[in-house]
């Protein structure tokens, strides 16, 4: 039981802080993101969106 509630615990941190990120994702960048919408675009949107975590992740 300790076990599933810590399971729970993880996922749903994981879910409230990936979703609480991509807002502030999204708002830094609305009128990029509206402009792109093929397939490599996407995977360039999201090596940029890496780039950034991993700037703020080692910046501090």
């Amino acid at each position: 039981m300790q076990r599933v509630l810590f399971v729970f615990a993880v996922v749903s941190t994981m879910v409230i802080g990936s979703t609480a990120f991509a807002s502030q994702a999204r708002n830094g960048q609305a009128a990029v993101g509206a402009t792109r919408n093929g397939p490599v675009a996407k995977l360039i949107e999201l090596e940029r969106r890496k780039n950034e975590w991993l700037r703020q992740k080692f910046a501090r």
